[in-house]
This record gives structure tokens, C-alpha cells and sequence, in this order.
């Protein structure tokens, strides 16, 4: 993300965070208000931080394309959320596809969303007048073709946002989860939770910080979000979970950029989780 657009951010590893962070490990609960949790990343942008935005399509959606949007099975048209959006290349690609009706990212950082309109003119993207469901949101909103960019907190974006509670078929979370605090990640969950539909799927990519010593496989963000954690947040009364790959990133040149020389696995790992009810 981009920092993206929310409380939080990562300086995530560029094969897969849209995040940046130059936040240390801080007590989220001490940080009261949206402005707080944003102006890092805010600051972030201004001074050019920016090397995790990716130019290429996630190789994750590619390779999980058909199965997490169950292509050729419904003639329903998807609407599928971005949280911490940033300027993320995945949005396009996803409003170009034939079954996405509409793409919505979530980004705290106004000029995270001015380079995205910049970048992306086909979009056609404008800012979109005020109406009766964002009057007391705090949100502005662009849209454009089949694209939609909320630019606000993550953590404050709900129904009354969108005029419709479980507004979204579909989730694309690429480094969100692991660029939050970790204190925070049930309040992610339950936003997410309250947005999606009944048999929404979410594509999940994350990083687990498998082998080494202590010190760094505490440090963060990425933060390290393993199985039980996964299997924790989102439970089985509720969520049906699956792995879809998983692949240490240790020899990468991409791992490099993340200063966590004393790992030995450091693997990214792609999820397909389902909401049952």
C-alpha cells in the first residue's frame, strides 16, 4: 500500500505490500484519532518513501484468478473491496475483468489517490459530490469505470459509508493484514467481517516469519501472521479456510529489502478464506 489507507502501513516486502511504514512497534490504543493513526504514512508519501508500490499485477490473483472469483459459475457480477488501497496496479486489472462489476479501495493518503487517478486516466476517475450516506463519513470519494477510491480510515469505513451493509462479493488483501499492528487485527477482521456478503471469499496474501531467532520474527511490518493466527481471526463457525501456497522468500532479492538478515524462512503465503454465514 502503499501506506494505504488506513491507521496503518507497511515497508512490506515489494513482491507483496502495497504498505509502507515508518512506525516503530507503537501502542495502536494510544493513538485516539483517524489523523494520528494516518500521519505517518501521510508524511511517508510527501518525502517519496514509496519503493513497494509494484508495477505488475499480483501474481497471486493470477495464479488464484478463477478460483477465488469463481469464474464461469454465476452470471452475478462481483464487487470486490482493496483495503489500503495506495495506487495499487491490481484495481485496474480487476475493473477490466468481464465478471467485476465494481473495485473499491480504502486509502488514508490523499496523495496516494492522486497518483493512482494520475496513473491510471482509462479509470476516468472524479471526485464524486457529497450524498446523504457520506455526509457524517469523513470520506471523500472518486469514482470512475467500474472503480470506486475511498479516501479515508480503513477502520471507520462501514456500511454507513457505503449506503449498504455486506456491500462486497470479494476481498484482495495483499500486505494489509501484516502492515497493521497487531493489536489492531481484529478490528480489521470485523470491518471486513461486516462488509462482505455471505459467501464472499477473500484472497489473502501474508508473510509468516517461520525460522530465526526471536528478535526478528517479532519485527514488523510485515508483521508475521501465521496458520493459528489465520485459523484465530477467522473462525470456523464462520470462515472456511484454506492455504494455497506457501513459499520461503529468504532467497529472494526482494527479502533483502525488509533488514531481517537473521531469518531463515520467511515465507509468503497465499490464503482463500470463505465466509460461510
Amino acid at each position: 500500500m502503499r501506506p494505504l489507507g488506513v491507521a496503518v502501513a507497511s515497508t512490506c516486502v515489494v513482491a507483496a505490500c502495497h504498505h509502507l511504514t515508518t512506525l516503530s512497534c507503537q501502542a495502536f490504543d494510544e493513538i485516539d484519532t483517524s489523523e494520528e493513526r494516518l500521519e505517518p504514512w501521510v508524511q511517508g508519501w510527501k518525502v517519496g518513501r514509496t519503493a513497494f508500490h509494484k508495477t505488475e499485477v499480483s501474481s497471486t490473483i493470477l495464479a488464484n484468478e478463477e478460483l477465488w472469483l469463481e469464474k464461469g459459475s454465476s452470471t452475478q457480477k462481483l464487487r470486490i473491496l482493496v483495503p489500503l488501497a495506495g495506487k495499487t496496479v491490481d484495481m485496474p486489472y480487476l475493473a477490466s475483468l468481464e465478471s467485476v462489476e465494481k473495485v473499491v479501495g480504502v486509502e488514508g493518503v490523499p496523495m496516494a489517490v492522486e497518483q493512482f487517478m494520475q496513473e491510471n486516466p482509462a479509470l476516468k476517475m472524479k471526485r464524486k459530490h457529497r450524498t446523504a450516506h457520506l455526509e457524517n463519513s469523513g470520506f471523500q470519494l472518486y469514482e470512475g469505470n467500474k472503480a470506486q477510491m475511498y479516501v479515508g480510515d480503513f477502520f471507520e469505513f462501514d456500511g454507513s459509508t457505503t449506503g449498504q451493509d455486506q456491500a462486497f462479493d470479494r476481498v484482495w488483501d495483499r500486505g494489509s493484514l501484516v502492515a497493521i499492528e497487531p493489536v489492531l487485527r481484529e478490528r480489521y477482521v470485523s470491518v471486513i467481517d461486516k462488509l462482505l456478503v455471505p459467501g464472499g471469499k477473500i484472497l489473502l496474501e501474508c508473510f509468516d516469519r517461520a525460522k530465526g531467532p526471536d528478535a526478528f520474527r517479532k519485527q514488523g511490518p510485515p508483521f508475521s501472521v501465521n496458520a493459528s493466527e489465520i485459523l484465530r481471526l477467522f473462525d470456523s463457525s464462520a470462515y472456511n479456510v484454506r492455504k494455497l501456497s506457501s513459499k520461503n522468500m529468504h532467497s529472494e532479492a526482494a527479502f533483502t529489502q525488509i533488514g531481517n538478515d537473521g531469518l531463515t524462512v520467511m515465507n509468503q503465503e497465499a490464503w482463500l478464506i470463505s465466509k460461510t454465514n
